[in-house]
């Protein structure tokens, strides 16, 4: 082989090569780019602080699962446990008068609507005015309304309504109304985005959840020991999820326990469970004030009774500073979120942190 020959094939590879690194790049380049935009926006404070130890155990908001439309009604009301929810607000909800010069079922404009908005990814409500009480209530099926009105949630975990999605909601109203002799009335959507937007940017901001780890470094700790513990200190045990959950008395959610290995907690499976550790988890928008006092008290607790260590996600243990740091950061969200009138833990909030 001649030294052209050689030399040839030595530009060939370098060439070939620098060819599969230029790929390898733009692999993962791309695959960052897409993991950013279909990843969480929900950043945690604390992780942005850089601060003090224990930081690192607050970590990405929990997402929602909820695909469909949620259509809230009358029925859906009256078994609703909980904090009482708010009518329909501007704040929050698309919003969508109906008027007729007679009485019209709410079922009838229900089922108009209702085809038509299966398209919808946000939850939606109805509402019908109650002339005796001079007030809007959630729509009783079973009742007949001179004025009704219905709503599309704007902004929850899963980003904002876009523009398209306001147009179909719209047109979808209005088709309803038009079937059974209404007349709807369909707001300005671009000026209402502009809102959502902002909304959607500030929840952003305050969308955080607290985690800490209560780990064994001898035995492993019992389902059994775990079940005891958690329904003496009032938790009680969600089968769909696998988690212990303590309530206050209005039905919200304070803090939630979970296996830290993959297994989730179950009736059925308590009895045999052996694991390293469990995860206590806050919910910092959803959980109303005096939550972290008692998510702490809970670590605590839990550390003592299971003579385990309290730790971050990096195993380093979480001390009594590490805590109060971390509640004056929460105090902070809670007032930031209380300026704009939503309520931790309220109606609002799980609505928005939905």
């Amino acid at each position: 082989m001649s030294e052209l020959q050689v030399g040839l094939l030595g530009v060939g590879a370098v060439v070939v090569a620098a060819v599969f690194l230029y790929n390898k790049w733009q692999e993962r380049r791309y695959r960052r780019e897409a993991e950013a935009g279909f990843a969480s926006q929900r950043e945690d404070v604390l992780m942005r602080s850089g601060g003090g130890a224990g930081q690192e155990s607050a970590l990405t908001s929990p997402g929602s699962e909820r695909f469909g439309p949620v259509l809230v009604s009358f029925e859906a009301e009256q078994e609703g446990a909980g904090a009482s929810r708010p009518g329909l607000s501007e704040f929050l909800d698309f919003i969508v008068p109906i008027e007729t010069p007679e009485e019209v079922s709410g079922s009838a404009l229900i089922g108009a609507a209702a085809a038509a908005l299966e398209r919808c990814s946000k939850s939606i409500c109805w509402e019908g005015f109650d002339e005796t009480a001079a007030s809007w209530e959630p729509l009783d099926p079973d009742r007949s309304y001179s004025r009704l009105r219905s709503g599309l949630q704007l902004v929850d975990r899963r980003g904002v309504a876009d523009e398209e999605e306001l147009s179909e909601f719209g047109v979808a109203i209005e088709r309803a109304a038009a079937s059974v002799g209404a007349l709807a009335t369909v707001p300005d959507a671009a000026s209402t985005l502009a809102k959502a937007r902002e909304l959607d940017r500030f929840c952003g901001e305050v969308d955080i959840r607290v985690a800490v780890h209560i780990m064994s470094d001898t035995a492993p700790l019992t389902g059994a020991r775990l079940a005891g513990l958690a329904e003496a200190a009032g938790f009680r045990l969600d089968e769909p999820d696998g988690k212990f959950r303590l309530r206050d008395e209005a039905g919200r959610v304070i803090c939630a326990l979970a296996n830290f290995e993959p297994t989730p907690l179950n009736v059925d499976g308590l009895s045999a469970l052996s694991t390293r550790g469990v995860t206590l988890e806050l919910d910092v928008p959803r959980a109303p004030h005096g939550a972290f006092a008692r998510f702490r008290d809970s670590a605590r607790m839990f550390a003592r009774e299971l003579k385990a260590r309290i730790v971050d996600d990096n195993r380093e243990p979480l001390g009594p500073a590490a805590f109060e740091a971390i509640g004056t950061q929460l105090q902070v969200v809670h007032g930031s979120m209380e300026a704009r009138g939503i309520t931790p833990g309220g109606a609002l909030a799980l609505r928005l942190f939905s």
